[in-house]
């Protein structure tokens, strides 16, 4: 068990590269003359389990917090991120990427692989019966860690009590936000962090740090055998803090850029750390957001100034980085244009991991074959039911890479280079055709009315609106939480 609180021991790095190259050539060695003999002697499911353990890749998920495809070098964006390019020139980057607009319907989201109109209860909520990715590839044999941001266990308002992390399927996590309300604590400067069951308040410390620490430890201790590690960051998500990397920094917008730069350096010393142990030629590293920019922010993106969407159903809010670095199975630099929805992390990473999805039906579909170059696409549009239950408007849509409809009956036309959406004004045959597919798509989703309920922090306060329940009208005091956990 990791224990993050206790000091950790460096090893230098041509020394950790020696000694584990070493070991392995001696494993080798001490297994390759046993290996014909014991494994015939092995019943069959006995041979195939050790087959499938040598050929499982080792996993890393990295989930920034607020940062939309605009927040990216790689995808155009003005900050300067050099080791996410780097990933995203070693292997895959997606040019349409897509999470919902907002922190906790993406977790759900990307946890099971379902659409949220199937199970998405309530803001900072996952049903404790939940099946996630981490049980599929817990169950796989891998050794599990879950490392940053929770927020699925209750909101704290509505009296739901939700998933818990050893419940997800994690042997190992360290976490901001597993409780709710005042006891969350900060995130940041002296952080308050939940370590396997034990809560701690720090008193000093930058919580990202710690949380690398963990990261770093847990990949350590686990380098001889698969595993798992889902990173879903704190950074860069408001409030916005000067970094141990930009203490002078005093504007909203330098605060900002050093958050993206401090991802930035996280992200290098994973992967630094995956070399110097020799792991990184048998690991696949992901990098994606579970959301738009903060509305607060504004950019420049491929020549254009563009403004954080988070919490909006339009591109800016759903938009996401999305880079898959997997050596010798990814082609090197390989932009796919295909589609690439939350719900289908589960099922992708079910595939790499020889996982088994589970009985019930999910909503995603496995990505590989794009990013082994077998397919250039595994869907044709995606369809979202977008109704968080905190603060922001709910609306439903379906959208591909070139259109999008909302059940409101607006049409539009799309450009991800921009994350803008127009109006369409002159229908082409092309735009009837894809208009009336997906009418089509959102009259047999067959979801009923939106939940009216957005802000059940206002449970037994006064309502703006007399007459009408102040979890739906709002109150005065709503503006505190608006959308920022």
């Amino acid at each position: 068990m990791i224990e993050m609180y206790p000091g950790k021991t460096n090893v230098p790095r041509r020394r950790a590269k020696l000694l584990s190259v070493t070991s392995r050539l001696v494993l080798a060695l001490m297994a390759a003359p046993v290996a014909t003999g014991v494994t015939a002697m092995m019943p069959a499911p006995a041979v195939a389990a050790e087959q499938q353990r040598t050929t499982q890749p080792n996993i890393v998920l990295i989930m920034v917090d607020d940062l939309g495809a605009s927040g990216v070098g790689s995808y155009g964006g003005e900050y300067p991120t050099p080791r996410i390019d780097q990933l995203a020139r070693e292997g895959a980057m997606f040019a349409n990427a897509h999470a919902t607009p907002l922190c906790t319907p993406s977790r759900t989201r990307i946890l099971t692989g379902i659409e949220n109109a199937r199970n998405y209860e309530a803001f900072g909520y996952l049903n404790p019966n939940a099946r996630t990715f981490g049980h599929v590839l817990k169950e796989a044999g891998y050794a599990t860690a879950i490392v940053g941001k929770w927020q699925l266990s209750g909101n704290g308002f509505d009296g739901r009590v939700g998933m818990q992390p050893p419940q997800a399927g994690f042997d190992e996590a360290l976490l901001w936000q597993v409780a709710s309300g005042p006891a969350k604590g900060s995130r940041y400067w002296g952080p308050t962090l939940w370590n396997n069951g034990r809560t701690k308040i720090n008193e000093s410390g930058f919580g990202p740090d710690l949380a690398s620490r963990f990261a770093l430890d847990f990949i350590t201790q686990n380098k001889d055998k698969p595993f798992f590690l889902y990173y879903p960051m704190v950074l860069p998500h408001s409030p916005y803090v000067p970094t141990p990397d930009s203490m002078d920094a005093d504007t909203t917008k330098a605060k900002f850029t050093g958050m993206v730069a401090y991802i930035d350096k996280l992200v290098g010393q994973v992967l630094d750390r995956l070399q110097e142990l020799g792991l990184d030629e048998n690991t696949v590293v992901i990098f994606t957001g579970d959301n738009g920019t903060g509305v607060q922010i504004e950019g420049m993106r491929n020549g254009v100034s563009v403004r954080g969407g988070k919490g909006k159903p339009t591109l800016g809010g759903t938009h996401v980085p999305m880079i898959v670095r997997w050596p010798g199975k990814v082609r090197a630099g390989s932009q796919p244009e295909g589609l690439f929805d939350f719900t289908d992390m589960l099922p992708t990473l079910a595939e790499i991991g020889h996982g088994k999805i589970g009985p019930d039906p999910i909503d995603g579909a496995s990505q590989v074959p794009v990013l082994t170059g077998k397919k250039d696409k595994v869907r044709d549009q995606i369809f979202m039911y977008y109704a968080p239950g905190w603060i922001h408007e709910p609306a439903r849509f379906v959208f591909d890479a070139r259109w999008k409809l909302y059940g409101d009956g607006r049409f539009v036309s799309l450009d991800p280079l921009h994350d803008t959406e127009t109006e369409v004004k002159e229908m082409t045959p092309e735009a009837r055709r894809r208009l009336k597919q997906f009418q089509a798509i959102l009259d047999k989703a067959g979801v009923g009315p939106f939940n009216p309920v957005r802000f059940p922090m206002c449970a037994g306060k006064p309502s703006l609106k007399e007459g009408i329940a102040p979890e739906i009208a709002g109150c005065r005091r709503a503006g505190d939480s608006d959308g920022n956990e």
